[in-house]
């Protein structure tokens, strides 16, 4: 698929592709950030999810992977939610 063709869903994949691997390498170097983390795990949910709306979209024969690809958003999300909640009962935030 050329650049030129590439979808609004294609290009909120690599979006937040790009986002979520920054993010990750300033979560590497800063341990201690948690604010980091959780823009790591919201960006990852976001890419995941918008990979699977692009796979149900796109690739007909393929749609139990796209549902398998919005599940692990789903689950992400809900591991997203769980480090805030934790963070709260810590003293992080």
């Amino acid at each position: 698929m050329s650049l030129e063709r590439k979808t609004g869903l294609a290009k909120a994949v690599i979006f937040f592709a790009v986002t979520t691997f920054i993010f990750a390498v300033l979560g590497f170097f800063n341990i201690e950030n948690w604010l980091l983390r959780i823009f790591t795990q919201g960006s990852l949910c976001l890419m995941v999810l918008s990979k699977g709306i692009y796979t149900i979209k796109q690739q007909k024969e393929r749609k139990n992977v796209g549902y398998l690809f919005i599940g692990a958003a789903a689950f992400t999300f809900f591991v997203m939610v769980n480090t805030i909640m934790v963070g709260f009962e810590v003293g992080v935030f």
